[in-house]
């Protein structure tokens, strides 16, 4: 008796670790094509590919030091941090994506049944958006030295319109994503950028941080590596203006060899009337209340900056910029009633890794908010990413070794409501439930652009048995869509879905 009990114990306990085991294509692989895949594939930014089991095992010991070690951390490249406030599209893992890695590792990294693997995104090289109605590219193609050196620079595009556009969306597809590091786009009116690009005798003009000037409208719009165009929300446009030129700063990665670049940016016009337009703002050391803005060698000291908001507005995205010597960044509102709202956190900024940050929804800024940022500055050798060898004082200054203090937002005027407004999409889901009854399955999933959506069911085997959606567009939203399984057998099956940059997949038991 104590033996066949110590059987069926045994048996319990194996039949347990095998159900806790972490396959890759169940658990492991919908968090690589979420949060690493929009860089790690091929024609991507990143230097190898993770969009197979093979490929991931492969580096398997390259991800525990980049992503898992929290030592060595630094993998995806995300600067907020997220106990402070929270961005759309955020690249970080959470705790339990990244056990979950961790422990499909420790287990021997299993496959798992290849039926259940998500799909892999789509990168395609167009547009994602659909058809723009102005694409404005660079005249020729650049080509970047094979020196492994960054290299800034930025091109004059003329759009050649003689009337202003209202614009529901910008979108900035890069000629060669491997040496496109980021992209801030300008949208000028004075001719100086053009004076600027005469006296160079290559194509575009060298210009690190900014445009070397104050164009009509600085950082009109930008890209990093694994960002996503979006419309703006229904009612709110950016305004193209009428024989403007849009400037295209371009930060190119080191390379070993020369390589050549046409970049395009895309414009789509609103053709719905449009009753706010997105407007910026930037502190800057005119702002600082204990300046002024210099870093003395062997030094390391915090501006403190503050501004004034004059009247209600609604605020939808934040963008710090500094160069080597930045350290730290903490920007917060301070509303008439005494409540604080917190906007951004950066624990260790990395100019490499800058960003535009939208919200997921409006933040209301009422009329005397007080927004308070405060920024560190580390000018000493401790700070390995100190350009100055010997150190020397550091004031502003355009060049990689001067320094800069600009923290940019944009916004709206509020209207009644915008607290709820999601502007940064909702969050992407799938939740597949079989109706018996009806020989139904219901699909309740959303999407957070305006991608083309894929929805499909396969079997155990991986064979598509039923097609509910083809790469067809569909709006920002939850949605609902429905699989007839009356010719279905019964069985296991796996309902996939993919959008823009998300996938996922889920069980299904048709009885």
């Amino acid at each position: 008796m104590k033996k066949q009990l110590f059987i069926f114990l045994f048996i319990g306990i194996c039949i347990a670790a095998k159900a806790q085991t972490v396959t890759y294509t169940e658990t492991v692989a919908p968090i690589i094509y979420n949060k690493c895949s929009s860089c790690h594939h091929a024609g991507g930014i990143a230097p190898m590919a993770f969009t197979n089991y093979s490929e991931a095992k492969k580096y398997a010991g390259m991800i525990t030091m980049a992503a898992l070690d929290p030592k060595n951390k630094f993998m995806p490249p995300w600067m907020p941090d997220t106990a402070y406030s929270h961005f759309a599209d955020e690249r970080t893992l959470t705790l339990t994506e990244t056990e979950a890695i961790k422990k499909w590792i420790a287990d021997g990294m299993p496959q798992g049944n290849p039926a259940a693997e998500p799909e892999l995104p789509l990168y395609p090289k167009g547009s994602q958006l659909g058809k723009p109605d102005l694409t404005v590219s660079m005249a020729e193609s650049f080509t970047h030295t094979g020196n492994n050196k960054d290299e800034y620079r930025v091109f004059v595009l003329p759009t050649h319109l003689t009337e202003g556009h209202n614009v529901k969306a910008i979108e900035i597809v890069p000629g060669n994503p491997k040496i496109a590091h980021h992209i801030i786009l300008g949208l000028d009116t004075t001719r100086m950028a053009d004076q600027l690009d005469a006296k160079d005798e290559a194509y575009g003009y060298e210009q690190y941080s900014g445009f070397g000037f104050y164009p009509t409208y600085d950082n009109w719009s930008g890209w990093v590596p694994g960002n996503k165009a979006r419309f703006f929300p229904q009612g709110i446009s950016n305004y193209m203006l009428p024989n403007s030129k849009v400037l295209l700063q371009m930060h190119y990665g080191p390379s070993p060899i020369d390589a050549k670049d046409s970049t395009t940016v895309n414009i789509f016009y609103n053709d719905k009337s449009a009753d706010r337009f997105i407007k910026g703002w930037v502190i800057s050391p005119n702002d600082i209340k204990d300046g002024p803005f210099y870093i003395p060698a062997n030094t390391k000291r915090t501006f403190h900056a503050q501004f004034k908001v004059t009247s209600d507005y609604s605020l939808i995205s934040v963008t710090p910029h500094a160069h080597w010597l930045g350290k730290q960044w903490e920007v917060y509102a301070v509303h008439p009633n005494g409540d604080t709202t917190h906007l951004i956190r950066v624990n260790d900024w990395d100019f490499n890794w800058q960003n535009f940050f939208s919200f997921k929804k409006f933040i209301k800024l009422e009329k005397g908010t007080i927004i308070y940022c405060n920024a560190t500055y580390d000018n000493t050798e401790k700070n390995y990413r100190n350009p100055n060898r010997p150190l020397k004082n550091v004031a502003w200054g355009e060049s990689a070794k001067d320094e800069m203090f600009l923290f940019y937002f944009s916004y709206v005027p509020y209207k009644t409501g915008d607290e709820n407004v999601e502007i940064g999409g909702s969050v992407n889901y799938l939740n597949p439930v079989y109706d018996a009854a009806a020989k139904k399955i219901r699909i309740d999933y959303s999407t957070t652009d305006n991608s083309g959506v894929n929805l499909k069911l396969c079997d155990d085997k991986g064979k598509t048995v039923a097609l509910a959606l083809n790469n067809e567009r569909v709006e920002s939203g939850r949605h609902q869509s429905e699989i007839d399984t009356k010719t279905l057998k019964s069985g296991i099956y796996w309902c996939k879905y993919s959008t823009g940059s998300y996938t996922d997949s889920k069980k299904i038991v048709i009885e």
